[in-house]
């Protein structure tokens, strides 16, 4: 897995996953073989080879082969790109790689593969206080600290916040959450004590998020390679 920013990749063995919905919007494409996307979860399941998935959307994907899965950054305008991009095009490219070159790749060499352009900055006050949400996301529970910080009222912080990210405050929160989980467990953390980093409850509380957002348990990060 790579991180960079609020993108995020994964490339590996296709995952037994349960339905979910993710914060940021996800580019799933298989390298070996089609999977199986019901999207949302609850429709007739078909076979893709690439999807563009968007956020907070419920679906249930089932890959056998390997895989790779793109988080897009919602800082930028990656999801509104990605809809102008010909995925297949992208799949091609990576697939002349091979797997092993592929699973050695940074996110953003992903993104530059599918034909992702650089990153434009939005708004530099949105821009700042996301940077700092970014690596302190337990630290800001109220939407006004951030607010406050950026010189905004937290009304006028929302709908910036909203129109550069594409979601709500507390669900990008959450998803930035779950990137000092991931990088705390590979750090040899306990999930309590990750769980408890990133500004959850206890262990409970943080699998059972984890699990509704990726469609796994937080247990399955030690046995990835994050960079």
């Amino acid at each position: 897995m790579s991180l960079s920013g609020a993108r995020a990749s994964y490339v590996g063995p296709g995952l037994d996953l349960a339905p979910h919905e993710t914060a940021a919007a996800v580019v799933a494409i298989g390298l070996e073989e089609a999977f199986s996307l019901a999207l949302p979860a609850d429709a007739s399941p078909e076979l893709r080879w690439t999807a563009s998935i968007p956020s907070n959307t419920r679906h249930h994907l089932i890959a056998r082969g390997s895989m790779v899965f793109v988080y897009l950054d919602a800082l930028s305008d990656d999801h509104r790109r990605m809809r102008e991009i010909d995925l297949a095009e992208g799949r091609r490219r990576l697939v002349a790689r091979g797997v092993d070159a592929v699973i050695q790749m940074e996110v953003d060499e992903i993104c530059a593969s599918l034909g992702v352009p650089p990153r434009e900055p939005p708004d530099p006050r949105i821009a700042r206080a996301i940077r700092i949400l970014d690596a302190r996301p337990q630290d800001f529970r109220r939407v006004a600290d951030l607010a406050s910080l950026a010189g905004l009222s937290p009304s006028r912080f929302q709908a910036l916040f909203s129109r550069a990210t594409g979601m709500p405050f507390r669900r990008y929160r959450l998803w930035r959450r779950m990137a000092v989980v991931m990088r705390s467990v590979q750090a040899g953390a306990s999930l309590t004590d990750a769980a408890f980093e990133a500004g959850f409850s206890g262990s409970a509380h943080l699998s059972a998020t984890f699990r509704d957002m990726f469609g796994l348990p937080p247990s399955t990060v030690r046995a990835l390679t994050v960079s």
